[in-house]
């Protein structure tokens, strides 16, 4: 085996490795498979709970679809006002970015008191994970365009708004 080929395989070669290990440790140490279960224990459940699993994957896809899709929506509108005003950028800009710092994770009890357990909760972390990226990246494009660009539209006679449309988006 060649390194080129070595090196394409070794990945690979490090998962197996790594899960004979971690067989072979359960099995030589007789663990409870409830402190941590083999890998062939968790393949055997995985295919006996098949369809539990794949059911709670697709909503959990969906769910997840669907608070992005509205931190799309909300984002890219946000991000287009807070990024067209320098007042706008300037006031909302840090307030965002400090909101964004804090743990999402600290704010799943939080929803759950205020919305119950269920599908709203879910939507609303999925959307906090990804509105502030999305928000954050546009407001900072659209604030920071090209000088030269605009200066050029400018001068052809496009106004701020043809600017942000035509350069911006």
């Amino acid at each position: 085996m060649n390194k080129k080929s070595l090196e394409s395989w070794s990945p690979w070669i490090l998962l197996v490795l790594s899960i004979l290990i971690w067989e072979g440790l359960c099995r030589a140490f007789n663990v409870s498979e409830f402190v941590f279960p083999s890998p062939s224990r968790i393949a055997q459940q995985t295919i006996e709970y098949r369809d539990v699993i794949a059911g709670h994957a697709w909503r959990t896809f969906w769910v997840t679809m669907v608070g992005f899709g509205i931190a799309i929506v909300v984002g890219v509108l946000l991000g287009f006002i807070i990024g067209s005003s320098r007042l706008a950028y300037a006031a909302v800009y840090p307030l965002m970015t400090a909101f964004n710092a804090l743990p999402k994770a600290a704010f799943v009890p939080i929803l759950v008191v205020w919305f119950g357990i269920g599908i709203g909760p879910a939507i609303l972390t999925a959307f906090l994970i990804s509105f502030f990226p999305i928000m954050v990246n546009i407001a900072t494009g659209l604030a920071t365009l090209e000088p030269e660009l605009e200066d050029v539209l400018r001068v052809l006679g496009a106004k701020r708004w043809d600017v942000l449309v035509k350069v911006g988006l």
